[in-house]
Formats: structure tokens, sequence, C-alpha cells
């Protein structure tokens, strides 16, 4: 059929100003990225900021737009057009090889039908014109939610999207980045209870380096990004040490009004419960504790050096928890 092994012959020999003319019109909301380590809080401040009228919050991490074969390795051609498709129509889309760490697949949210038009649409672009046509497929498989609630805004909570926000600022000029920021000690303790012995880290030192790491990989992301885009908020500031101060600093961010239903939901529902503060200490003695806090002080002290993003926040909760 001369299709080039594209497998969309039709749609591909049309000149690109008819196949951008002939897209589908769908509304393109305001987007909102929360990112962190993992483990960080990232959920809880999604469904926070959900529950005002402005932002619909898509329920699960999309991932194909941050994770390794997704865009940023797309773009950069680390990856073929080919090679994405496969994983989103695989991985990203079924959720199956991450079902047992709690990530669901595309296919809870987007209709089937749907899916493979956006697919199409995809493949048929990207050849020339592949920031539009990565822009467009973020668009076509998450805009709905926000569609389907009536809201001009949609938050996307991959925890990468912190650390790849140069690639998302690229195809989104006017999102806004929220980065979660959590005790180490917690992060790395509710990872290794994630994981369940399954994948690595297991013991609290693989845990530490492991959100360490992360840490440092946000901090690269974000300062490559005007000051302005993103915000760092603690997690343990938000459910308990600085409730009120946390909470306005991020509706004054996102320029969002004062609303009762997502007040509501933060009196209600965001409290130190919300965290499991502590966690990390009940996993072992005294002796246990005390190397875990050594190495965790050497962590804060080399990003206090470094000037990691949210190391100030990190200092304040461990001063004032130890």
């Amino acid at each position: 059929m001369g299709d080039g092994g594209t497998g969309y012959p039709s749609v591909v020999s049309q000149p690109l100003e008819q196949r951008l003319e002939e897209a589908p019109e769908i509304a393109r909301p305001r987007v909102v990225f929360v990112g962190g380590t993992g483990r960080s809080g990232t959920h809880v401040v999604a469904r926070l900021l959900g529950r005002h009228p402005a932002l619909a919050n898509y329920p699960n991490e999309a991932r194909f737009h941050t994770d390794p074969g997704g865009f940023p390795d797309l773009l950069a051609g680390r990856v073929t057009p080919d090679e994405f498709l496969e994983r989103l129509r695989g991985t990203w889309w079924r959720g199956v090889a991450l079902h047992r760490m709690g990530v669901k697949g595309l296919h809870r949210h987007v209709d089937p039908a749907e899916f493979d038009a956006a697919c199409d649409r995809f493949a048929a672009l990207y050849p020339d014109a592949p920031e539009e046509a990565c822009r467009g497929l973020f668009f076509d498989l998450l805009a709905p939610v926000a569609s389907r609630e009536g809201k001009p805004g949609l938050i996307e909570q991959s925890c990468a999207t912190a650390a790849q926000a140069p690639t998302l600022l690229r195809l989104f000029p006017d999102a806004r980045f929220i980065h979660v920021v959590r005790d180490g000690r917690d992060a790395a303790a509710s990872r290794i209870d994630q994981a369940n012995w399954l994948a690595r880290p297991r013991t609290m030192r693989q845990g530490l380096a492991w959100w360490e790491a992360r840490m440092r990989r946000i901090d690269a992301g974000l300062r490559q990004i005007p000051n302005d885009r993103y915000l760092a908020i603690s997690l343990d500031e938000l459910i308990e040490l600085r409730r009120r101060r946390t909470f306005e600093r991020l509706r004054s961010f996102l320029d969002l009004d004062r609303d009762d239903a997502m007040v509501g939901t933060f009196r209600r529902d965001i409290g130190g419960g919300a965290g499991n503060v502590g966690r990390w200490r009940r996993r072992g003695g005294e002796r246990y504790r005390r190397r875990v806090d050594s190495r965790y002080r050497e962590i804060l002290e080399g990003f206090e050096r470094d000037g990691t993003n949210g190391w100030r926040m990190l200092k304040r909760v461990y001063e004032a928890r130890g």
C-alpha cells in the first residue's frame, strides 16, 4: 500500500496543515503538574487541589509523558515513535507490569476507541510536528476528565513531573509545577513497604539512597525552568506543622480563590494521618533509629550545602521532630 511502514497511509499522505485542521476539537485545559520523589504525598496534594472547581484531578499517574521511554526520551531521540507507542499500548495502557506497586493503567479512565484514535493521530502527526503530536496525545487522553467535570484546569500527578519539568514546560508553556517534599525517612520507609521485597529498596539504607537520588534529579530538573513556574511545599508542614500557611501558599501560587469544598477537604481529611508520620521509627529499635538518623543528617547537610530544592523545609521538619 506504500505506507512507508507507518500503518496510516491515507492520513500520513495529507499535508501537515490539513492534518492539524482536521484534528478533533478538544478543549485544552490549564495544566498543573504535581510531582515528587514517590511516596512523598503527591496523591494527597492532587486530591486536595482537585476539590477546587477550577481543577480536575486525573486520578492515576499517566506516566507516558515522564517515565523512561516516554516523551523526554522520545523527543530526545532515545526511543522511536514505534517504541513509544508499543509501551503506550502496553504497560501504560494496561498498567499490568506496575500493578503490584499500586499503579493503574490508562484503561481505567480512557475509552478504548478514543485511545486507539488518539494513538493514530499521534502516529500520523509526529514525523512533521513532534511536539504538537505529544501535546495533542496528552490532551486527547487526559483532557476528557476535566471536560466531564466541567473544569477549566487539569492536575496530573505522575511523580517524575518535577524531574522532567524542562521537557514538560516546552510542551505546556503555561503549566505550573508543584514539588511535594516529605521527610525522607518516612518516604523511604513507605517505599520499602510498597515494594514488599519484590524490588529495591529493601532496607532503610537503600531507601534513603533511593530518596536522595530522586531529590537530586528533581533539583536538576527544576533548576532548568523559571523560579515562578514551580512551588515546593512540605507534606509534613501541610498536614501538621504549618498547615494554614502551607495551604495558603499553595492556593496563592495557583491563583485559586477560596472555595468551601477545598477548604472543607483540607480541614477534614488533610491531617497527620494522611502522612503516616514517623512510620520509619516503627521499623526497628533504638540502635536502628540512631543509624538511620545519622545517615539522614548527612544527606540533609549535603542538600543544604548544594542548595537542593526543598532543603529548607526538610531541615525545618527535622528540627521540629528530630
